[in-house]
């Protein structure tokens, strides 16, 4: 049997398996964020007739003589340059640009990677695929494990704002600048600013008295911060303990262009706020009234907000989701029919995602003063999107519905965020295109159909020389 006719066949199945990489490309032309594919070929063994022979002192050397046995597919490579962005005008829509892959999860809990960020939200709020498998959110920077966490958008919330608790302390992320816009309707302000020896036992604190007199119910924080200076300046020049106050050169109280009342204090002071009378002061904008009667104060630089988010609060004051946005970093704000927003910011100092409740008013609540029912979200992981890189692009397994899986030669998978470890940011609006290059996959397959051709003629003509050879000595 002519060995010619086991080499042709070689030929003609490599090529056919190049055609079907190409068919595959075809077909995919048009799928979200497809990568294409190309086939790639090696030689079989080779038959060695003789091995060669080195040059002796009278002889010249013989090079080995070898003919093939054929070729082989030696692999299927994947292209995983980015497509290009298709426009769908749907803000719900995300390409990665770069490097990285959504995380999402089936209904058994397995982990996939996707490209496609054509997601929606089911009837619970839960980011999905169109297959339905969820979204899941990002537990921090860099972690080796999925967090597992489904991306989750409260459909309704209940928001309950309250603030200027003075009595309990502040938190150093809310400023006097939310005083902004404030008006003050009655009662009297008093407060004390202290070199830090003042204690409950001083009978004579540093004290200066606003009253309604110094600011009418009508003036914003501008007036407020008139009346805050004087009263500084007097309470300082009428002050006769034998506390000598450091504060004296490091207060400046200003009113920005924008309304923002910036008070600055010298390093290590602080500024006391004391509850006067049980109608202490009443604020428009979200300050409830102060009723506890610390006579000494509380020693605080701010004034806190408490927001509490919970959809079985009140019924009758439950606002619902009104639109949601992606940010490039993967995180979500919500936006509710009553002009509050929900988010979630990166905290340097602790390596977490916190809460960022904003009111209509342009008020930020952040993480220690956002008081979340479990009911509508768990963890702050539910409103940033995790990603995924992997050592290997190659070693990934593709599966149905544009998922990869991890394979045994993929390496290290790191899980953050977008734009973090080496990942792309993210656009919205649109999706990932498919990266085949019609004309190039065309070519390849008048290229496979010729080898056929080629390979075919090949086995013919073997098979005439065996029918030739059969017919000999009749």
């Amino acid at each position: 049997m002519s060995q010619a006719l086991f080499t042709s066949m070689t030929g003609l199945n490599v090529a056919q398996q190049s055609i079907n990489v190409v068919a595959n490309n075809v077909a995919n032309i048009n799928t979200t964020a497809f990568k294409s594919a190309d086939a790639r070929f090696a030689t079989l063994f080779s038959n060695t007739l003789t091995a060669g022979n080195a040059p002796t002192a009278t002889a010249g050397g013989t090079n080995p003589k070898q003919i093939g046995l054929g070729v082989k597919l030696e692999a299927i490579t994947r292209n995983f340059n980015t497509g290009s962005f298709l426009s769908t005008d749907i803000s719900s829509d995300s390409m990665i640009s770069g490097r990285g892959y959504y995380t999402v999860m089936d209904s058994s809990s397995n982990v996939y990677l996707t490209r496609d960020g054509a997601f929606t939200l089911d009837a619970n709020g839960d980011m999905i695929t169109a297959t339905g498998n969820k979204v899941l959110g990002a537990a921090g920077i860099a972690n080796e494990e999925a967090s597992q966490i489904p991306v989750h958008i409260p459909q309704a919330i209940t928001p309950k704002v309250s603030g200027a608790d003075l009595t309990t302390g502040a938190t150093p992320q809310k400023q006097l600048g939310d005083l902004n816009n404030a008006k003050f309707t009655a009662g009297t302000i008093v407060f004390g600013i202290s070199d830090g020896t003042h204690s409950s036992a001083d009978n004579d604190p540093l004290v200066a008295t606003i009253t309604e007199n110094d600011v009418a119910d009508t003036q914003t924080v501008t007036a407020f911060a008139s009346a805050v200076q004087t009263a500084i300046t007097t309470a300082i020049s009428n002050y006769n303990s034998s506390h000598t106050p450091t504060i004296t050169a490091g207060v400046t109280v200003t009113a920005q262009d924008d309304g923002t009342l910036n008070i600055k204090l010298t390093s290590g002071d602080s500024l006391r706020f004391t509850s006067a009378s049980s109608s202490n002061f009443t604020t428009i904008c979200g300050f409830d009234e102060v009723t506890a009667a610390d006579t000494d104060g509380v020693d605080s630089k701010v004034l806190s907000y408490v927001v509490e988010v919970d959809p079985e609060a009140s019924p009758t004051n439950r606002t619902s989701l009104s639109s949601y946005s992606i940010g490039g970093d993967g995180t979500i704000e919500a936006s509710y029919d009553n002009g509050d927003k929900m988010t979630v910011v990166y905290n340097d100092v602790n390596g977490k995602f916190e809460f960022q409740y904003v009111t209509a008013s342009g008020v930020n609540i952040l993480d220690e003063d956002v008081t979340m029912n479990q009911n509508v979200l768990s963890s702050a992981s539910q409103l940033v999107m995790q990603l995924a890189t992997v050592t290997n692009e190659a070693g990934l397994v593709s599966r149905a519905d544009n998922l990869w899986s991890i394979g045994p030669d993929t390496g290290d998978v790191t899980y953050t965020v977008a734009g973090q470890m080496g990942t792309g940011t993210l656009q919205t609006g649109g999706l990932e295109g498919s990266n085949v290059d019609l004309a190039r996959e065309l070519s390849n397959m008048i290229i496979a159909q010729r080898a056929i051709n080629a390979n075919s003629r090949v086995f013919g003509t073997a098979s005439s020389v065996m029918e030739t050879l059969s017919q000999l000595g009749r």
